[in-house]
């Protein structure tokens, strides 16, 4: 599959794009807030800044990203009369685990009450 194809097939997807923008939209927010809350506490670390580009930009956000393009490429199985794809079904789900952790860290930033959060390797 040539890549105008690819991108012209994911343009026609608004779930797939949805969830690619969600993905890489909440860590950000996730980072701002962190960062904001760390600095506030006096607990802000440049350290903590490249465990969070290792563990979550490259370890969780590009792997979903790219399972993602992947289900798009690969295409649909067909069973009898019912067609789905494995494996944006399965990126899905790690979309849906990982922006459900992203939220409650959002939330855990912006609540002074909760412990502070600092990434661990």
């Amino acid at each position: 599959m040539a890549l105008g194809d690819l991108l012209a097939k994911l343009a026609a997807d608004p779930l797939t794009n949805n969830t690619i923008l969600l993905v890489a939209i909440l860590p950000l927010l996730d980072l701002i807030t962190g960062v904001l809350r760390s600095i506030a506490n006096k607990t802000f670390t440049l350290d903590a800044l490249d465990v969070w580009v290792r563990t979550k930009v490259a370890g969780r956000v590009l792997p979903i990203i790219l399972v993602l393009v992947a289900g798009e490429a690969v295409g649909d199985v067909t069973v009898g009369s019912f067609s789905f794809n494995v494996v944006t079904i399965a990126a899905m789900a790690a979309a849906v685990t990982f922006v459900a952790a992203e939220a409650k860290s959002i939330i855990d930033n912006l609540n002074a009450n909760a412990p502070d959060a600092i990434p661990v390797e």
